[in-house]
Formats: structure tokens, sequence, C-alpha cells
């Protein structure tokens, strides 16, 4: 089946919805596409539809020019959406493989109960630290017991986030990337707050060309903030 037009005006839930009806039950394509609406409660099944449709570019068969749009255009996922998706896939395969025990026979499960997988967050979190301790910058019996606890349900994907952070080693932190703008705004409340207070004393009479100067440099860099905005 080649890529189906859907009208524009509806939600990406009813175009998931109306493609459904048009895909083949039982398919790569339909199984995606039905992960995909039950996104918030099945994004582990998802990861695994998207794993498959990608070891085999199958969205080239359904007429789409890359992986990407057809991500965009059928499942209706964002980039970041598609990055914890893959990613935490591949640490459940390499790190938790034991969550990966499907109920469902077609998945190869034994059809009993199975413990409950993380929700998405926490996982990206997880793998997150599982990649900075493969680089040496997190210690592996930090992530180790992190890991521990985040499978146990006792951390959080927020509390997973500012530990890991925290026991990297400040050497081995990334730095803040330059933020020339920020700089400038604060350069620019400051002036603006001066010349406020120069014209509220009156100082303006006692040296009108200082005073202008100000103004002046005032304007050029709120160019430059906006200048700075507009590249961003």
């Amino acid at each position: 089946m080649e890529n189906v037009d859907i009208a524009e005006d509806l939600s990406p839930s009813e175009k998931i919805s109306l493609l459904l009806e048009k895909v083949e039950p039982g398919s790569v394509r339909y199984n995606a596409l039905q992960a995909a609406l039950d996104f918030k409660g099945s994004w582990v099944e998802l990861g695994r539809h998207l794993k498959e449709v990608e070891a085999e570019e199958l969205w080239s068969q359904w007429e789409y020019s890359s992986v990407t749009e057809y991500y965009k255009n059928e499942l209706y996922l964002g980039r970041g959406e598609i990055r914890k998706l893959r990613e935490g896939y591949e640490w459940l395969q390499n790190e938790a493989p034991e969550l990966l025990e499907w109920r469902d026979e077609a998945y190869g499960g034994s059809g009993g109960e199975r413990r409950p997988t993380p929700d998405m967050d926490t996982v990206d979190q997880l793998s997150r630290g599982w990649q900075e301790a493969e680089q040496e910058r997190l210690p592996q019996e930090t992530y180790l017991e992190l890991k521990r606890a985040a499978l146990a349900g006792e951390r959080s994907a927020s509390q997973l986030r500012r530990e890991f952070k925290e026991a990297i080693p400040e050497h081995l932190r990334d730095k803040p990337e330059p933020n020339p703008r920020k700089h400038l705004k604060r350069a620019l409340d400051a002036l603006e707050k001066a010349l406020n207070e120069i014209e509220q004393a009156d100082g303006e009479d006692n040296n009108p060309e200082l005073f202008e100067r100000a103004r002046q440099l005032r304007d050029e860099i709120f160019h430059l903030v906006a200048m700075k905005g507009e590249d961003e």
C-alpha cells in the first residue's frame, strides 16, 4: 500500500485512526500505527515496531522518501520522541532485556506476567546515564545503583537527571554554550534603568550630549539583541 493522503484539518489521532482503516491488519505498518495511537501506554511496543521499520527500510515500500518523512507524516512523531524511542529501546535491549518479554506470543513472549517497564522519560535518563558511563564520564557503580533504583520504582526521571548530572566530575561536565544575547540583554536592562534614573533626576539637562550618546548605545544594543534573536 502506498502513501495515503489524509485531510490536514484532523488531529494526529484522527489521522492515524483513518490510516488504520486503510492498512492491512496485522502488518508491520498497521502495528506501528496502532502503537503510535496508543503511544502513552505502549512506548516499548512502538519502539520495537520502529526498529523493525528502520532495519528493513519498510518506509520506502510505502512511498516515503525517508524514514524521517514516514515518522513525521504518518506517525506524527517529533525528533525528540523519535530519539527517546530509538535510544530507549536500544537501552532495554542491552541493559534490561528481561523487560522485553512480551505477553503476546506474536512477539515471542511467554504469555505470563512481566515486570512493569519504566516510563519513556525514565528510560531516556537511564539511556543517557548508560552512555555517560560508557564514555567513562560517570562512575560505573553510580550508574548501576541508579539503574537498580529506577527499575525498582525508587527514582523518577527528574531525580535521575539530577543525580546523574551531580555524579559527573566537575572537570568532565559539559560547559554551557556562550550566550551573547543573554549578556546583551543584561547590558540593555542596566542601561535602560540608568537612563530612567537620569530622566527622573533631570540629569539630561545637565549633560544632554552624554545622555544622547547613552540613548544611541541603548538603541544599538537593542538592535543587536533583536538580531541575535532572529539568528536563534
